[in-house]
């Protein structure tokens, strides 16, 4: 069983904690970029039962044809003898016209899609691979640059670029 889900992962992250003594105040370098130029957007899957994540970088906005494409690519890995479930939230790019007219092709390739829920994406094992690499993964906080938060992904060991 596999569970997608998309994530930004931006140039600042959030700091979660910090520590300092009274009277030295903690600075916090900031990125000016906005909007998409200061964030990488990933679509992702984790595999229930091995725990192996597989993403990519979506160009843009991520779109209903991001989703066929990557869907397209975990279908031909898959197996028809024994097919694999791919659960995904109910986002409008997961259940666009677009992805539902290739349904029929991936079920039969061995990849039967299916969704988690109204409103219920913490259902989804992906959310905590998200928070993983945002949280664990990436040692620094803050990027100077895309290449540089790009890179600081590649070199985490938390998943697979397909």
């Amino acid at each position: 069983m596999l569970f997608l889900d998309e994530a930004a992962i931006w140039l600042t992250q959030p700091n979660t904690y910090t520590w300092r003594p009274i009277g030295c105040p903690m600075e916090v370098p900031t990125s000016k970029a906005r909007g998409i130029t200061a964030r990488l957007n990933l679509m992702g899957c984790v595999d229930f039962a091995s725990g192996k994540v597989l993403y990519r970088e979506i160009e843009g906005n991520t779109k209903a044809t991001d989703t066929v494409a990557f869907v397209d690519t975990l279908a031909q890995q898959a197996d028809p003898a024994c097919p694999t479930v791919l659960l995904m939230d109910q986002a409008s790019i997961h259940i666009s016209a677009e992805v539902g007219q290739h349904r029929q092709r991936w079920k039969a390739q061995g990849l039967v899609v299916a969704y988690l829920p109204p409103y219920s994406p913490e259902q989804g094992p992906m959310e905590g691979q998200w928070r993983k690499l945002k949280y664990h993964d990436l040692p620094h906080r803050h990027h100077a640059s895309k290449a540089d938060l790009r890179g600081a992904v590649e070199r985490a060991t938390w998943g697979i670029a397909i």
